[in-house]
């Protein structure tokens, strides 16, 4: 259950209900973990968008994924990274704008 370092995901342990849900949303999760809920469905891949803690790398891997919840929920995530919002930005225009840490990354642009 960990995400593999082609980007895909591997797990073995199913979750279920509620319980998975709270698990997908906690920032405690382990990185190892939120990657196989993520797997689990897409219900749970859209939570695990959502968790600011979720590892860049598992980040930009929902970034392609096919359910349009879950991309939008990565782009809305304050924790994706650069790479991802500029991959994202044409599908969702005005989700990018409204990324907590687009002000960041155009602060740091105007200092250069």
């Amino acid at each position: 259950m960990h995400l593999k370092k082609d980007g895909t995901l591997t797990t073995k342990i199913k979750s279920k209900g509620p319980l998975a849900r709270r698990e997908a949303a906690d920032e405690t999760t382990s990185p190892e973990r939120l990657a196989a809920l993520a797997e689990e469905s897409a219900v749970l891949a859209r939570v695990v968008a959502k968790n600011p803690s979720a590892p860049v790398d598992l980040l930009k891997v929902l970034s392609h994924s096919e359910d349009e919840a879950t991309r939008k929920n990565v782009i809305s995530n304050r924790f994706a990274t650069w790479d991802i919002l500029d991959e994202l930005e044409g599908e969702f225009p005005e989700l990018f704008e409204n990324n907590p840490s687009l002000a960041l990354y155009n602060s740091i642009s105007l200092r250069k």
